[in-house]
């Protein structure tokens, strides 16, 4: 009985690494096109932001697109006061 529980738990870990690699593997995975066009088109912050990235040669992930977003709300909020 040990050893089916065991061997359970083992399979069940070995399901979850396998899913939360999937997850981080999509999140480092390189920005498409329509994916970087659809950020810059909702800010002119993250549009900075992301061509001073491409000056410098980085490739743009998707979690890169995900911080820029969430860095860019209360910059473009205060811009707006200009």
């Amino acid at each position: 009985m040990k050893k089916i529980t065991i061997i359970g738990l083992a399979g069940m870990a070995l399901l979850i690494l396998v899913l939360l690699k999937n997850q981080i593997a999509t999140d480092w995975g390189a920005a498409t096109v329509p994916e970087i066009q659809s950020v810059t088109a909702e800010s002119s912050c993250a549009k900075k932001i992301l061509l001073d990235a491409n000056r410098e040669g980085r490739e743009i992930t998707r979690r890169d697109l995900n911080k820029v977003k969430g860095q860019c709300v209360s910059i473009d909020q205060q811009a707006k006061a200009f």
